[in-house]
């Protein structure tokens, strides 16, 4: 099954996925965050794996999430000028 992926598309869609905290102290008091993949795919990510086959990984954020910062943004500016 992923031969026919790697051979038909240069990108492969996850789906959405949340951002998990690994440690809270990941050295030097840094956390340490996980993007899990879903296990449906398996075989692939385990070739990838085993091929120590490395990957870009690019986060999309929701039209939803921009317009929440930008209210976000206005009503501190706001806090602040007061």
């Amino acid at each position: 099954m992923y031969e026919f992926v790697l051979r038909n598309s240069k990108v492969i869609d996850v789906g959405e996925r949340n951002i998990v905290i690994a440690t809270k102290d990941y050295g030097r008091g840094k956390p340490r965050f996980i993007i899990n993949l879903p296990t449906t795919r398996n075989d692939l990510w385990q070739y990838l794996w085993k091929n120590k086959i490395t990957v870009k990984v690019f986060i999309e954020l929701p039209e939803e999430t921009l317009k929440l910062e930008d209210v976000d943004r206005e009503s501190s500016q706001e806090k602040q000028k007061a």
